[in-house]
């Protein structure tokens, strides 16, 4: 056993990419989380939204130990039981049409914009709002707008750019017959818990109708039934195009999806 403290430890083998708070955890159990001392933490943090069961669910652990003691892994070239199963229930809650699975959000992201340049090519726009945050690989922290990720790994991908968050002056100026698609969370998270108005949603949609590009719907903090709907895009009472999820999906596990509204016969391009 090593006899360092265990955050001297973190200092030495891991690289400096968060600052950790300060509590050695032990384990988790529900809303609460309890340090190797046993005090507990009621934690408001629930992962950045990952556990949306809480802790140690029983059913999780259920789901998990009935799965590893078959396989805890397939390649793609192969399709089980549980995978369809979740896929339906997935697509049933958004009102999708089809999906593909990964292993994160910020995949999805990456995903959903390869699907978008399959469509409409290299040369459309692809639009956010500012202050969204959309993940760090480099597609998705292309489309992220908050300067604190960005700053430093530049170039981003081309012919992307930001629209002023729920400015409707700013998106009749911005969006036409070239745009490709644009990215949405319909209540931003790191940007501050921050709903999009009514008035900025029927806007875009009206555009949506008139140059034909495709809506991103990001609900991988808003999704499952953290906002009292199973997606923050269905208070709005819309439908948009993709809706891309991942975090509360996996309740702790690495999981991610893009949905679509559409079908395709071949999407070899988006693995």
């Amino acid at each position: 056993m090593n006899n360092k403290d265990i955050f001297e430890r973190e200092r030495i083998s891991f690289l400096p990419t968060y600052k950790r708070i300060p509590i050695e955890i032990n384990k988790g159990q529900g809303v609460y989380l309890f340090d190797k001392e046993n005090n507990r933490y009621l934690d408001f943090m629930t992962g950045l939204g990952v556990n949306a069961l809480g802790y140690a669910h029983p059913k999780i652990i259920e789901a998990v130990t009935n799965q590893i003691n078959k396989f805890s892994h397939l390649s793609n070239f192969f399709i089980t039981n549980v995978q369809a199963v979740f896929a339906e229930k997935l697509l049933e809650f958004a009102g999708m049409d089809k999906l593909y699975f990964t292993n994160s959000g910020t995949e999805a992201i990456e995903g959903t914009i390869k699907l978008i340049r399959m469509l409409n090519g290299p040369d459309k726009k692809i639009f956010s709002l500012t202050n969204s945050f959309h993940g760090r690989t480099y597609g998705s922290l292309s489309l992220t707008a908050r300067e604190n990720h960005r700053k430093g790994f530049e170039p981003f991908l081309p012919n992307i750019e930001q629209i002023n968050f729920d400015d409707v002056n700013d998106l009749l100026l911005k969006i036409d017959d070239n745009t490709a698609a644009v990215f949405i969370e319909f209540i931003q998270g790191e940007g501050g818990v921050q709903p999009v108005s009514r008035e900025f949603v029927e806007q875009l949609f009206s555009l949506k109708e008139k140059f034909n590009f495709l809506i991103v719907a990001d609900e991988i903090q808003t999704g499952m039934g953290r906002t009292g709907l199973n997606y923050a895009f269905q208070h709005y009472k819309i439908e948009p195009d993709v809706v891309v999820v991942a975090k509360a999906i996996g309740g702790g596990l690495p999981i991610g999806a893009f949905m679509v509204k559409r079908s395709f016969k071949r999407c070899y391009c988006i693995r």
